[in-house]
């Protein structure tokens, strides 16, 4: 008895995890999963003001994806970051067609030179689109680089 109510409480669990993340949705619709890779994970730039990340779409829809650059102090919280003007990426919004990859270019504007290193987050999200809008929860998958710039 004990056994069967303890099986009971744990499949009630599971069935709410999955409802809550969007593996299953209401009206008998599938949710369609889609996800992003990045490569390289961490980006030191030493004695040059420019590099590359490679994004590449995984699933069966189109992905949104928007790419910033935002300033960060390395060592620290890497959601503490703020905007900045001194480093951009290009392109800033691209959408991709599944299995399709975008090597992005990321440019140090500043104009004076690194003195020790200089740190920054490369901020890549696959945003909501059409295929979540019947959805009650939609997830925006983000990916945070730390990029180092260093003399």
């Amino acid at each position: 008895m004990q056994s069967s109510i303890i099986t009971a409480v744990k499949k009630a669990t599971l069935a709410a995890l999955l409802g809550v993340a969007g593996l299953t949705v209401a009206g008998g619709t599938g949710a369609i999963a889609q996800s992003l890779s990045v490569s390289p994970t961490k980006l030191e730039a030493p004695g040059v003001n420019q590099t590359t990340v490679t994004v590449k779409a995984d699933g069966r829809g189109t992905s949104i994806v928007q790419l910033r650059v935002m300033a960060w102090r390395e060592g620290t919280d890497p959601n503490r970051v703020k905007s900045t003007r001194d480093v951009v990426i290009s392109p800033p919004v691209v959408k991709l067609k599944p299995r399709q990859e975008l090597t992005a270019r990321i440019v140090r504007t500043k104009g004076r030179k690194v003195r020790g290193r200089e740190c920054y987050r490369v901020l890549i999200d696959r945003l909501p689109g059409i295929e979540q809008a019947d959805q009650a929860v939609k997830l925006q998958v983000r990916h945070s680089v730390p990029l180092c710039f260093s003399s």
